[in-house]
Order: structure tokens, then sequence, then C-alpha cells
């Protein structure tokens, strides 16, 4: 996968932001005012999505995003 490519699509973000658990995610997102989110953004529009994983890796790595991600993954 290259680095304008992303692993998943517009069905599958509606999907997560649509739940609970995505919703939650964002919280999680925004806790520094949204800057990761941002900063992760601004990468992904400028077809860095290594650079995009690097910023939010630490926040998506946490116990409580791991657990949110786990109950979005259950069929």
């Amino acid at each position: 996968m290259g680095n304008n490519q992303l692993p998943f699509n517009e069905k599958d973000i509606k999907r997560v932001l649509g739940s609970p658990e995505g919703q939650q995610i964002l919280a999680l997102l925004n806790r520094d005012g949204g800057q990761t989110l941002r900063s992760a953004a601004d990468a992904l529009k400028s077809g860095n999505a290594e650079e995009a994983k690097r910023i939010i890796s630490p926040i998506m790595e946490s116990k409580e995003a791991a657990a949110l991600i786990s109950r979005l993954n259950r069929p």
C-alpha cells in the first residue's frame, strides 16, 4: 500500500464514526483540543498516511482506545 492509499473506505468511516465507540475514539483524539486530529488530517491531505499513523499511534495504542477498537471489530 502506497502513502496515498488508506486501509479503509468511505463506508467504513461512516460506520465507525456513526457508532458510540467511534465517537469515543474521536473524543480521545480531541483531548488536546484537536491538535492531534488536525495534525493527522494534515498529513493525510499531504498524502502521508504513514505520518498520520505515527501521529495518532500513541493515543490509538492506549488501553482505552484498544478496548474501543476491539468492540468495533466484533461482528
